[in-house]
């Protein structure tokens, strides 16, 4: 295995125990020990990785996930967000979100809620025969965005752990395709590819109108039945079994970004919010559709507003 294949692994392992431990103290001796580097080699090698340093790296994710309560939890105190986003104080939150973004984080909370009282381009379409209580179990669903009609069966609903392998990319999320080509490439060479039940999914590490697109992390991944053993630039984890909104959709690459806006919208229709990492679920080939159209699932780990 080379250098190069060998720290990939290794860093993919740390920023996996970032995302699952984000609120916890996450010290650079710790994380060094787990991927048994001495301090100062680890240090160097997620530096030279992700072209900052693991304090930085950290901060910054921290900040975005904060934004994601403002927008979400907008009566939540900015005292309560920064203790659930890891930071041991207020002052240092504070200081350090508007260094980044360039303003406080109330500033930013208002911003958000002006502009997105201003945003009418999602047009709810339901029957009369649909308003009653059991539409929020499951239901079929009609969205208007931009003169398209866009159709969503969508329920929330406990999902099962998923076992992947994965290959990660970093940069923009429409460029995921070479990360998908190295990672079949290595699951054909270990037989894990069959012509029925494979499963492909995307798995989104970032808010694109939160993070620099040069900064995105994604997962291009494969299904796989039990945990398993991988190398090279090839990864694994579980996604966590857990409580999902989950949006089933008929549609074109093209159409992709609207039926997240969709999600997001009837996610907080049911007084839910995201609580973890969202991903796609592949259900066919979309070149052996009649009308070429990808059919998804967008998975949102969800929890209750009413729980927090």
């Amino acid at each position: 295995m080379s250098d190069y294949a060998k720290y990939t692994k290794q860093v993919n392992m740390v920023l996996d125990y970032i995302n699952a431990h984000i609120n916890e103290d996450l010290d650079i001796k710790s994380l060094a020990q787990n991927t048994y580097l001495s301090t100062y080699h680890f240090h160097r090698i997620f530096t030279a990785a992700m072209g900052k340093s693991l304090a930085k790296y950290v901060m910054r994710r921290r900040l975005e996930l904060a934004t994601i309560q403002l927008r979400n939890d907008v009566e939540k105190p900015i005292m309560n967000i920064a203790f659930e986003c890891g930071f041991n104080s207020v002052n240092v939150f504070c200081r350090n979100f508007k260094k980044h973004f360039g303003m406080t984080a109330e500033a930013y909370r208002s911003k958000w809620l002006q502009e997105n009282s201003k945003k009418r381009t999602l047009e709810h379409i339901m029957s009369p025969q649909s308003r009653s209580y059991s539409h929020y179990f499951c239901t079929q669903k009609t969205f208007k965005i931009g003169g398209i009609n866009m159709n969503c069966s969508f329920e929330i609903k406990r999902l099962d752990a998923i076992h992947v392998v994965y290959c990660r990319h970093y940069g923009a999320y429409s460029n995921m395709q070479q990360a998908f080509e190295k990672l079949m490439r290595w699951a054909y060479s270990k037989g894990l590819v069959t012509m029925h039940d494979s499963r492909l999914i995307s798995i989104y590490h970032n808010n694109p109108s939160v993070t620099e697109e040069g900064k995105l992390i994604s997962d291009a991944c494969l299904v796989v039945k039990e945990p398993m053993k991988t190398d090279g630039e090839i990864s694994s984890y579980t996604i966590p079994a857990g409580q999902y909104a989950v949006g089933k959709f008929e549609i074109t690459w093209d159409e992709i970004h609207h039926a997240w806006e969709c999600m997001f919208h009837l996610i907080d229709e049911y007084g839910s919010k995201c609580c973890g990492l969202a991903f796609e679920i592949y259900m066919n080939n979309p070149e052996e559709h009649p009308d070429k159209k990808l059919t998804v699932d967008i998975c949102v780990p969800v929890i209750s507003k009413c729980n927090i």
